[in-house]
């Protein structure tokens, strides 16, 4: 699995824990993001780097600001393999 689609599954993850199924619905309304769920098989089209952002708005936008510090913690230990200027604006803050 390529940096990006485990972004976005420790992400979903992360969410999952706090939220529950919720996290999932509202990650599969993410265009460019396809995601088996129960094989935690997670696969993007287009923009990596994008779609993260998209996934990251999608909380934002359903559940505050909070959903982004979540985010983030998820993230925080992969973020480092990203390179610098691939990193989503929202998890860069």
């Amino acid at each position: 699995m390529d940096i990006f689609a485990q972004l976005a599954q420790r992400i979903i993850s992360e969410q999952e824990t706090i939220i529950g199924p919720i996290a999932l619905e509202q990650a599969k309304k993410v265009q460019g993001l396809s995601i088996d769920w129960a094989k935690k098989e997670i696969k993007i089209d287009g923009n990596e780097s994008q779609v993260i952002e998209k996934l990251v708005e999608q909380y934002k936008d359903f559940f505050g600001n909070a959903s982004v510090d979540v985010c983030k913690e998820a993230v925080k230990n992969l973020i480092k393999s990203v390179p610098q200027n691939d990193i989503p604006p929202l998890l860069s803050k």
